[in-house]
């Protein structure tokens, strides 16, 4: 049996099964879901291979050959993972593999479903709604120079009960050309868009949500146009720090004493790739700091010199901010803001 992928998000007695190779499933997903592959990688470029060489049948018939001896355990994971829950299969486009699978499934006498037009069926839904949402809520939107301490105040804010959208976080991406260090890769735009918009519905009656001030694009990703509209139009706060302040909470995120090796790596590969903006001379400087373990300076640099142009660049000449809030200390920071924001709403 089928099942529309408006429904099945509405229930809550399913789980998600996403049988597609696990390259397939790390790229993107829908939230929730957990991967049972019918094919390894492996397999599933070999099969898409014979299919576009020698056609459909000649490629069955070598998806059944790497099938069959995986079923007895593919039906122990599924029964297994599902745990009182109706399993839900889908895989790219609700096509053979979710329907083989169903079918073993059904035989066995498990309680099954499959998801109508698969993945591409629910991306498809994910993005028809992003373009046309209404947003209900109003934006309060932390700014403020790098190492104030935007994401630690979102944090804050949302352990006391107020609504939350961090969206460096979904992003995996701190912004900027160090944004990615030491987080792994940054998440596809698809999936992104998915815990957006997952967050945003189940948001949708708080009166106002806190998020932090961005532009069009966090790394890789875009944010969606309505998002961006509304933080234009949202309650700006102007977060200040001291730049000694900012430094220490910057050295909290890369501590060399506890630096990998894969974060030096990355962090090398970052300032070299400052050099037409900042100049060799002073790239290669930061690079000695760095190698030298004396990440302080190498901070004051970044700031004065990268990060607070970069902002200052960013922050139209017409900009005004509702009010100013000092950061020094963000327990009383979170403090101010609340009382300020029950003031507001």
């Amino acid at each position: 049996m089928e099942i529309d992928i408006k429904e099945a998000l509405l229930r809550t007695d399913l789980l998600f099964i996403d049988i597609r190779s696990p390259g397939e499933y790390s790229e993107s997903s829908i939230p929730g879901s957990i991967n049972i592959p019918l094919f390894n990688d492996s397999e599933h470029h070999q099969i898409g291979t014979i299919y576009h060489l020698y056609g459909v049948n000649e490629a069955r018939i070598l998806a059944l050959e790497f099938v069959s001896p995986k079923l007895p355990q593919l039906v122990k994971q599924i029964t297994e993972a599902s745990a009182g829950k109706i399993p839900l299969l889908y895989c790219r486009r609700g096509g053979m593999r979710s329907l083989s699978l169903y079918q073993v499934l059904s035989m066995t006498g498990v309680k099954v479903l499959r998801l109508k037009n698969g993945y591409r069926g629910y991306r498809k839904l994910v993005s028809e709604r992003l373009i046309n949402y209404r947003l209900n809520n109003k934006l309060v939107i932390l700014h403020g120079l790098t190492g104030v301490g935007k994401t630690d105040l979102l944090h804050k804010l949302e352990k006391r009960g107020y609504a939350v959208i961090d969206l460096e976080g979904l992003a995996r991406h701190r912004g900027s050309v160090f944004g990615s260090v030491g987080l792994g890769p940054q998440r596809s735009q698809k999936d992104f868009d998915s815990l957006l918009l997952q967050k945003l519905d189940a948001l949708n009656t708080e009166s106002f949500i806190f998020i932090e001030g961005e532009g069009r694009r966090i790394g890789n990703i875009y944010l969606p146009l309505f998002l961006v509209k509304a933080m234009s139009e949202g309650y700006k706060l102007l977060l200040t720090a001291s730049l000694e302040t900012r430094v220490n909470r910057i050295l909290a995120t890369y501590d060399p004493q506890t630096m990998t090796a894969q974060v030096r790596t990355e962090l090398v590969k970052a300032i070299n790739s400052l050099k037409n903006r900042l100049g060799k001379q002073k790239t290669n400087q930061l690079l000695a700091l760095l190698e030298a373990g004396d990440l302080r300076i190498a901070a004051e640099i970044l700031c004065r010199d990268y990060y607070d142009h970069l902002y200052s660049n960013s922050i139209p000449e017409t900009a005004s901010f509702d009010l100013e809030f000092d950061a020094e200390n963000l327990e009383k920071a979170v403090d101010d803001i609340i009382r300020y924001i029950k003031t507001v709403f």
